[in-house]
């Protein structure tokens, strides 16, 4: 049951939020403009302008962010868990970064648009036929400067532990010899009637528009972000992906147990 207070705090929260993507549009004609002088700028600008516009938007949310150990440096390749929409925004706002993110993220509401327009670039992984296009799309950002952010577990989770990681996308890492950075995310609410894994975590089959409203009420929620000391380096893509993998696992904090979370069709939930 959502409270007055809750329902006027999500009120606030969305016309201010709106307000803000109006600037953020127009503020999109800045990197265009400077493309005509220097692609290798207008792209860093692109990722800076989102880096502000999520630190003032996760503000505006009542989501506080913490951040340990040091971001990597561009260029740089980097993969991080997958929990929520609002991964993306954590990491914008603590690196300026494109993101390599599975087809569907396109078609999200209001997230969709945004996303796609601020450079993100997008793969069906059901179309093996899509990873070499790819590939080949990441490694032209890295050449620009840029930093790449993906999600190797290939969807969002609960929390409750690490998915597996496919593989193909490390190929990238391979044919650069750039080293995999590794981040860590973990969630957390201040209050036991909005269970991190149920209200903060977006999985399954849970509804966007609903779970996006009732996390526009809550009062707070803190995000921390654990960057690994050192990057990861192997000689094939499985070998990376599994040292990424166990790299991550020493930085994953489990957001519950097992027992507290409703049966779902998701990979990550075990029945």
């Amino acid at each position: 049951m959502i409270s007055p207070l809750g329902h006027l705090r999500a009120l606030l929260r969305l016309i201010v939020l709106a307000a803000s993507l109006l600037v953020l549009v127009v503020g999109w004609i800045f990197p265009l403009l400077l493309r005509a002088v220097s692609e290798r700028a207008a792209s860093h600008l692109r990722v800076r302008i989102m880096g502000w516009w999520a630190r003032f938007a996760l503000l505006v949310m009542g989501i506080k962010v913490r951040s340990e150990g040091t971001p990597p440096k561009v260029p740089f390749f980097l993969v991080s868990n997958h929990l929520t929409y609002l991964d993306i925004f954590v990491l914008w706002s603590r690196l300026d970064t494109y993101f390599l993110a599975k087809s569907e993220l396109g078609s999200w509401p209001l997230f969709g648009p945004l996303i796609r327009a601020a450079g993100t670039l997008f793969i069906n992984r059901n179309r093996r036929a899509d990873v070499i296009p790819a590939i080949e799309k990441v490694k032209s950002r890295l050449a620009l400067g840029n930093g790449v952010v993906f999600f190797p577990e290939g969807t969002s989770s609960s929390g409750g532990k690490l998915l597996n990681f496919k593989s193909s996308l490390f190929e990238v890492a391979v044919q650069t010899g750039l080293p995999v950075h590794v981040a860590c995310l973990h969630y957390a609410t201040k209050s036991e009637k909005n269970p991190t894994e149920l209200r903060v975590c977006w999985w399954g089959d849970m509804s966007f528009a609903s779970h996006f409203y009732y996390l526009m009420t809550m009062p707070g929620v803190q995000v921390r972000v654990r960057f690994s000391t050192d990057p990861v380096k192997a000689e094939n893509r499985k070998e990376l992906a599994q040292a990424a993998r166990n790299r991550m696992q020493e930085l994953f904090e489990p957001m519950h147990a097992w027992t507290h979370v409703d049966p779902s069709e998701d990979s990550g939930i075990p029945t």
